[in-house]
């Protein structure tokens, strides 16, 4: 588990850092690795570079960058790590929530605080974890993607274009082949292959006709006719076993 502490403030930073240190000789069935940063500008470069943390203790108020807007940027970015904030004021409090935050403590903070803001935090992440993935970019970075978010997988120009909900669109160097073995290991049957080329995830599905699925997104993916019934009766066979999907 990695997690990224963020404050402009040298002697908050080493209390949080020191805070986590006790959490995790508490919990050392975790594996905790952590990182901090005295510049949000650096944070954020760091995390372009190397993404994947899982939970974020983050201040507020620092200067150049707000703790509220770094998470704004990475939500923007469709990453989806715990952010717990730590400030000295309560006012930001509703626009944190705003952005999904797990936990808001005021400094100056008791370690039972923390503890108890760490345990949602990292209860919360173990429940996405079977969830989340991690693609190999083309440009060489990993990002973390919820599975549920992917639509769709199209390959061309020898590389799979990966079209998330939202319209966003990434690109993987893994083979069409290793992402549909990668999701099948985190979402099993979920998502099939009707076409050479394509990858779609059955919850995108809006209905399937004779030569093509629809996608919810209007997205019209090609199919072999001869294939119809067999893609058909997958797909129903998905969606009753989902229940309540």
């Amino acid at each position: 588990m990695r997690i990224a502490i963020c404050d402009d403030n040298a002697e908050q930073l080493m209390l949080i850092k020191a805070a986590v240190e006790r959490y995790a000789q508490r919990h050392p069935a975790l594996s905790i690795e952590s990182v901090h940063f005295d510049n949000p500008l650096f944070f954020l470069e760091a995390w372009s570079k190397h993404g994947g943390y899982d939970i974020l203790l983050l201040d507020i108020c620092m200067p150049g960058m707000l703790g509220t807007e770094i998470a704004k940027e990475i939500r923007q970015r469709n990453e989806n790590p715990e952010i717990i904030f730590l400030t000295t004021s309560t006012e930001f409090a509703v626009e944190a929530f705003a952005l999904r935050a797990t936990h808001y403590i005021v400094k100056p903070f008791h370690q039972n605080k923390f503890d108890e803001a760490m345990n949602r935090a990292v209860e919360k992440h173990h429940k996405k974890r079977a969830k989340t993935i991690s693609l190999k970019l083309r440009s060489g970075e990993a990002r973390l993607v919820d599975i549920n978010e992917i639509m769709y997988v199209e390959s061309a120009s020898h590389s799979q274009h990966i079209h998330l909900k939202g319209r966003e669109q990434i690109e993987s160097r893994q083979t069409l082949s290793e992402l549909l073995s990668l999701f099948g290991e985190h979402a099993k049957e979920q998502f099939i292959s009707p076409y050479k080329g394509y990858i779609v995830n059955q919850k995108s599905i809006q209905s399937i006709e004779l030569d093509k699925i629809i996608l919810k997104s209007g997205v019209q993916v090609p199919l072999v006719k001869r294939n119809f019934k067999q893609i058909k009766d997958q797909y129903f066979a998905f969606v009753f076993d989902e229940r309540g999907y």
